[in-house]
């Protein structure tokens, strides 16, 4: 007989926690057991799509039996839950961002600590194969010693107009940001110092979605190396995907060169943007690195392990992005130890 199966939370039932509940329903070591949504409805139709229970309380979940919990609700939302279900002694995978600010990522990672719990950030692009592989490139030494780099994430305008109704409450820096600055901080395996950062707003404003069309961040690591990110949410809607991801390294001995394309055309509008959620095989099985990052957490919990993408990463990439938030405001380069001490 194995270990029974570990017993799974999820709270935020919108797009990303529906991915949740898909990745995990399909996964052995884990059964998805309770649902939590503040709007009923969306709770409900979820839980019925997988055979579990719902609800609409923190304090029902936090009361639950369940022994890990995903938590998927609107990046400006994440602290309240996290803190709620790890004092609670449960598990926790929090979505990027760790938090908005660093004052609420730092009393995440020790309200983990206290509760001797795992938290652990879906920084979901260091599954990506292309990034993996970036990683053991650059581990190999084939590049040498990292010099420059150059890495954008970006969205059409279809995403903060109309995919997601809280974008003014977010951003491109706190939606996008997060996935590029911890993947290279990995890859570099060196430590931010300090950043220069310049941006534009107006476009989405005038739209009514009050944040940023798009940001520049000059950041210099620990071992010399620079780094721009680049991040916009005012792409054209005739940009040939949703998302626009491109990662270029150059080194003392080499480089390498990463780009996403679509990977199917058609003469379709639904294939004319491509976007990687519910990406579900024709055998029935919920496939794609977004997934495997999900699945892992719960690998770590049923074997004990402490999980890669941990808190304090998480809590890193918020300082990266206040730090360029505060070179924008002050119009001044910013050290990362005005942040992190």
């Amino acid at each position: 007989m194995g270990s029974p199966p570990i017993r799974i939370g999820i709270v935020g039932a919108g797009i990303w926690g529906s991915n949740h509940a898909l990745a995990l329903s399909t996964h052995p070591p884990g059964e998805v057991a309770l649902i939590c949504d503040r709007d009923g409805d969306r709770a409900r139709r979820l839980a019925e799509k997988h055979g579990c229970a719902w609800t609409t309380s923190l304090d029902e979940m936090a009361a639950s039996d369940v022994a890990a919990v995903t938590i998927a609700t609107p990046d400006h939302l994440h602290k309240e839950p996290t803190l709620r279900m790890l004092a609670a002694g449960k598990h926790v995978l929090v979505e990027k961002p760790l938090a908005t600010t660093v004052a609420d990522g730092r009393e995440m990672v020790e309200a983990a600590e206290a509760a001797g719990v795992e938290l652990m950030v879906d920084f979901h692009a260091r599954w990506h194969p292309l990034f993996m592989g970036a990683k053991e490139y650059v581990e190999s030494g084939k590049v040498g010693d990292p010099v420059l780099a150059y890495a954008r994430l970006s969205d059409t305008i279809y995403v903060p107009t109309e995919m997601l109704p809280w974008a003014g409450q977010s951003g491109p820096e706190w939606f996008l940001f997060p996935h590029v600055m911890d993947v290279v901080r990995w890859i570099l395996d060196s430590e931010p110092v300090e950043v220069f950062a310049r941006g534009h707003r107006g476009v989405l404003a005038q739209r009514g979605v009050d944040c940023w069309d798009a940001i520049q961040a000059l950041f210099e690591f620990e071992s010399g190396a620079i780094c721009t990110f680049e991040t916009a949410w005012v792409l054209p809607n005739s940009y040939t995907n949703v998302v626009d991801n491109r990662l270029s390294l150059v080194g003392s001995q080499g480089g390498l060169e990463l780009k996403n394309e679509p990977n199917l055309w058609a003469f379709t509008d639904r294939f004319h943007t491509p976007f990687s959620s519910e990406a579900v095989t024709r055998y029935g099985k919920a496939w794609g690195f977004q997934y495997e990052s999900i699945r892992y957490f719960i690998d770590c919990v049923a074997s004990g392990a402490s999980p890669e993408a941990t808190g304090r990463d998480g809590l890193v990439a918020t300082a990266m992005i206040e730090a360029s938030l505060k070179s924008l405001a002050e119009h001044r380069p910013v050290r990362m130890d005005e942040l992190l001490t």
